[in-house]
């Protein structure tokens, strides 16, 4: 106990720049946070991110460095000690990085054997930290590789591991704030200032929403997908080469090069830190949303975040085929459910850099109410949806349905058991409850066939020449290639492998869009009347014409109206019809995002079809990690960015907010040795969306600020509309 209080007052007085809140202040250009007050009490979280020297409460010594990377606990003072950077691989698990940038390891697992360091990733250089049990103040360490314990070996005052179950003041330590770390490499926000909190509980929110994203994508088609939102040793390894998974020069990237249309295409695989290739707006199996890339966004003020479960079974078996991994699971459920424990684990991984449980920016919730509180707070608030081809699995093969009433009934109470709450009931390919709405006439109809054992049997879209006048966004169907498959390709040669007959023929010319034949089905309609009755927030996008019509319908006989939700650029076509109904039942239609100057035209398209009985707001979709290309570089005749930028400030945002709001300042987005500018790379990453929102302000002014920083609210709006009690489901 003797040296308890004294370590519990220094770490007191000395870890002023603990996390304790989701804020940034002005000045901070690496993305961490700091307090509004001193902690009262230190803890195994708010020591994250921290420089230190290590103090041993056996000998009131602190731990030095040798030029051979060994440790002893020699030096009398802080001042002379090795100054140790902490970075938070989960929650009260660090590795303890050196000035010598190699990390603090545990060698073998014979007790009394002196710890070491190393620059290899392994169990062997986490640490676990947690309070001592006995109350006797300080800490104890324990190894994740070989569970023993950091101790004091004091035959030699030096620094080794001994049995986990040891308790004596020789496994117990103290961390003092010190200065000359070499801090532990990681992508900047490159951001100064405080972002903005909501104006209190149960009142109105700020900020915008992106309704359709995919940050689990990482487990994504058996492997296509490279990179991840992050890892547990950090930025160099979540986001390094792509070699192992996409080949040299990355000439096995199957699935991008697929949607290319370039089989044989390359690129630079390196990542961090050069990031010569990726991430790119036209890069679609690279990972597009690191942590601080999104930190930065929710810093420029995204306040609704959906990210949608997603898996394509099709092409994930292609891929394990051509990758060579037989036992990769491509069920689209099992792979949805998977990806759930992910967001929960990135959401704990942002707690433990932010200083401990709940502290962190990003808050996975499962209902409005919970999105009001947790925007008010000024966090992000992290909405599970589902985009999948067979929800509940629920697909066709030759024609038969591989679901039933009570599949649906068991995968649904599931899903919504795991906290998923908005769904695309048809996605890509036809499924048990009806036909996708066409937007690809080559490469998905090869997909359909190998899915489903058909291709698509088409009609001639509505609206006379396909008149564009007659739709928002997006028209229904496309032209489509009589012959699918782009030639000697994997695809191509599985279709070929597997077709028993000749492909279809459609009509020719390039006004004969062709819409999906296949309606909505008995099963599908039983499906849309068990969403409705959970109050899952139901998908339209992705459905045929048709289908989308039927279900707007089916809302509209409820009481009070279903309110349905258009996320990703109307996918199958809406006609304006459709679009005044969707609005009018209280639901939104948020444009796939684009570059600024198409969504203030998409602003301009939807307003108008507003109604009167329910606030109206826009936000987007970006589908990044979702195989969709981002917004390009500004066009050289449009204003261009200047660096730094102030979002928050300004006549264009004036009456953007309720409250005062302090102006939060952005230079150039670096990451590792690459600096990202959004005039001449569009949407590279996910953290540009903060540039986005000046290119907006450029292109329209106070008005698209308004409608962008609305969305937030009429998303949760929307919410709540769909879970108001009805009596019954109506069919």
């Amino acid at each position: 106990m003797r040296h308890a209080l004294l370590g519990t007052l220094v770490l007191c007085a000395a870890l002023a720049a603990c996390n304790s809140d989701s804020n940034t202040t002005a000045g901070n250009t690496d993305g961490r946070t700091t307090p509004n007050e001193v902690e009262a009490v230190p803890t195994a979280f708010n020591i994250a991110n921290q420089c230190v020297a290590i103090q041993s409460l056996a000998n009131n010594k602190f731990v030095a460095l040798s030029s051979d990377g060994s440790y002893g606990v020699t030096e009398a003072t802080a001042v002379n000690a090795a100054p140790f950077f902490l970075k938070p691989t989960a929650l009260g698990k660090y590795m303890i990085y050196n000035r010598d940038d190699a990390m603090m390891q545990a060698v073998g697992n014979s007790a009394g054997t002196p710890v070491g360091s190393s620059t290899a990733f392994s169990d062997s250089i986490e640490w676990a930290v947690q309070e001592d049990e006995k109350g006797r103040g300080g800490f104890s360490l324990t190894n994740t590789g070989n569970t023993m314990k950091l101790a004091l070996l004091g035959f030699s005052n030096g620094l080794g591991t001994v049995e986990s179950a040891g308790n004596s003041e020789e496994t117990l330590f103290q961390f003092v704030k010190a200065t000359g770390c070499a801090e532990f490499p990681e992508i900047s926000t490159n951001t100064e200032g405080r972002t903005f909190a909501g104006a209190g509980l149960n009142r109105a929110v700020k900020g915008f929403a992106d309704v359709h994203n995919h940050i689990t994508a990482t487990t994504f088609l058996g492997g296509a997908h490279h990179g991840t939102p992050h890892h547990r040793f950090g930025v160099t390894q979540a986001l390094g080469s792509c070699e192992a998974n996409h080949g040299p020069m990355g000439r096995l990237d199957l699935v991008d090069n697929l949607f290319k249309f370039s089989p044989q295409a390359s690129h630079d695989t390196e990542g961090w830190p050069t990031f010569r290739s990726w991430p790119a707006a036209d890069a679609l199996t690279h990972e597009g949303l690191y942590y601080k890339w999104l930190e930065r966004a929710w810093q420029a003020g995204l306040r609704i975040f959906v990210t949608n479960l997603v898996e394509n079974e099709t092409l994930c078996n292609l891929v394990k085929v051509s990758k060579g991994r037989p036992l990769a699971n491509c069920n689209e459920m099992e792979s949805a459910v998977t990806q759930i424990e992910y967001v929960k684990q990135l959401e704990s991984y942002i707690d433990a850099q932010e200083g401990g449980p709940g502290k962190g920016w990003f808050r996975i919730v499962t209902s409005p109410a919970e999105a009001r509180k947790v925007i008010n707070e000024g966090k992000l608030a992290v909405v599970l949806g589902i985009e999948i081809s067979h929800l509940f699995n629920c697909g066709i093969k030759l024609g038969q349905n591989l679901c039933d009433e009570a599949e649906i009934d068991k995968q649904l109470d599931r899903l919504h058991a795991l906290g998923v709450r908005q769904m695309f009931p048809i996605h890509e390919f036809d499924n048990a409850f009806g036909g996708n709405g066409i937007f690809d006439g080559a490469v998905l109809n090869v997909g359909n066939f190998l899915d489903t054992g058909a291709f698509w049997q088409t009609y001639d879209c509505p609206g006379g020449d396909n008149n564009y006048a007659d739709y928002i966004l997006r028209q229904p169907g496309a032209v489509m290639t009589s012959a699918p498959g782009l030639g000697n390709d994997p695809l191509t040669q599985a279709l070929i492998a597997n077709n028993p007959g000749v492909a279809p023929i459609y009509p020719t010319g390039e006004n004969q869009r062709q819409c999906n034949r296949r309606g909505l089905t008995e099963l599908g309609k039983y499906a849309f009347k068990r969403l409705m009755e959970k109050g899952i927030i139901i998908e339209v996008d992705h459905m045929e014409l048709s289908i989308k019509g039927d279900l707007i319908e089916m809302a509209d006989r409820q009481q009070p109206k279903y309110p349905l939700v258009s996320t990703h650029g109307a996918h199958g076509g809406i006609t304006r019809e459709q679009g005044r109904k969707i609005l009018a039942a209280g639901g939104i239609i948020y444009p796939y995002q684009g570059n600024a100057q198409s969504w203030t035209e998409d602003l301009k398209v939807i307003a108008p079809l507003k109604s009167q009985q329910f606030d109206f707001a826009m936000g987007f979709g970006a589908d990044t990690n979702g195989l969709g290309a981002q917004a390009g570089p500004r066009g050289a005749d449009r204003p261009q960015i200047t660096y730094p930028f102030t979002l928050f400030q300004g006549p264009d945002w004036a009456g953007v907010f309720n409250t005062n709001v302090s102006p939060v300042k952005f230079d150039k987005q670096t990451s590792g040795e690459r600096v990202f500018d959004a005039n001449t790379e569009g949407q590279a990453h996910y953290g540009l969306k903060a540039d986005w929102v000046e290119e907006l302000r450029l292109e329209g002014g106070n008005e698209a600020l308004k409608a962008l920083y609305n969305s937030a609210e009429v998303y949760i709006q929307m919410w709540e509309r769909t879970t108001a009690k009805r009596p019954q489901i109506n069919p």
